[in-house]
């Protein structure tokens, strides 16, 4: 059974990417904890670097703007992936955040400053051109990946937030896809039933495939199931640009009574 204490969690990575590096003889001594975390982050850089330049590429192959601002949505939130190769045992673990943190700082200059509805990351980003988009769920989801990748760093209440995000992503896209049975609540956004089963679903699956990857032992059937339903509920009734908030406060106050669950 999951405990609270384990619920909380605690910081436990040794930094793979060295053992990685050693074990593949890319690298005769393991790096220092220090140049393992750098490494590690310079790593998450290039893989954020791909995403942007892959979801141009959809945006122009679909031409349809929501498909590329919910893969990079997807792609951003299973940035935890990443987590296990930093050495906990070194405070540059914290590098983990450099990639959100510096895009909230673009984001912010590009949607409050630049305001240029011909920018790159306006197009991919957002769904109207609007520069001022950036500004709510762009924005919020960078700084929400701050928050967790300093506060909850491999914990289950940190992967079950990312989580959330998976499912708020699949929520569009199965609505776009597959969306037959229409609703909506007040102050919401049109939603679909098919999307919020998927919210749900997606949501339970990426709790299980994050903590094997991060090797976090994950929660029983019935908290899981809890979670699912929970995030489809917050995504189906949120405010409209405001779901990152929500499903994050959701989701930290759901860790908060699971162990009632079990």
């Amino acid at each position: 059974n999951v405990t609270i204490s384990t619920m909380v969690g605690s910081l436990s990575s040794s930094g793979q990417l060295s053992a990685f590096l050693v074990s593949h003889t890319i690298i005769t001594e393991p790096l220092s904890p220090l140049h393992n975390n750098v490494a590690s982050a310079l790593l998450t850089v290039v893989y954020v670097k791909c995403v942007m330049e892959l979801g141009a590429l959809i945006r122009i192959k679909y031409g349809h703007p929501e498909l590329s601002r919910k893969f990079i949505h997807l792609c951003a939130c299973s940035a935890v992936v990443w987590w296990p190769l930093f050495d906990t045992s070194h405070w540059g673990w914290r590098l983990n955040i450099t990639v959100p943190a510096c895009m909230a700082i673009r984001l912010i200059y590009k949607g409050a400053v630049k305001k240029d509805p011909e920018d790159e990351d306006v197009h991919t980003m957002s769904r109207t051109s609007s520069p001022s988009e950036l500004l709510f769920g762009p924005l919020q989801m960078t700084l929400i990946m701050v928050y967790v990748g300093l506060t909850k760093f491999m914990t289950h209440t940190g992967l079950i937030i990312m989580a959330s995000f998976v499912g708020d992503a699949a929520a569009a896209v199965v609505g776009m896809q597959y969306g037959r049975h229409k609703y909506k609540v007040a102050f919401g956004g049109e939603k679909s039933v098919e999307g919020s089963i998927g919210c749900g679903l997606l949501t339970i699956a990426a709790c299980a495939i994050y903590g094997k990857i991060c090797n976090i032992d994950m929660l029983e059937w019935r908290p899981l199931f809890a979670i699912g339903v929970t995030s489809a509920l917050v995504e189906a009734t949120a405010i409209n640009n405001w779901d990152n908030v929500f499903l994050c406060v959701a989701m930290e106050l759901m860790s908060l009574h699971l162990p009632k669950l079990i």
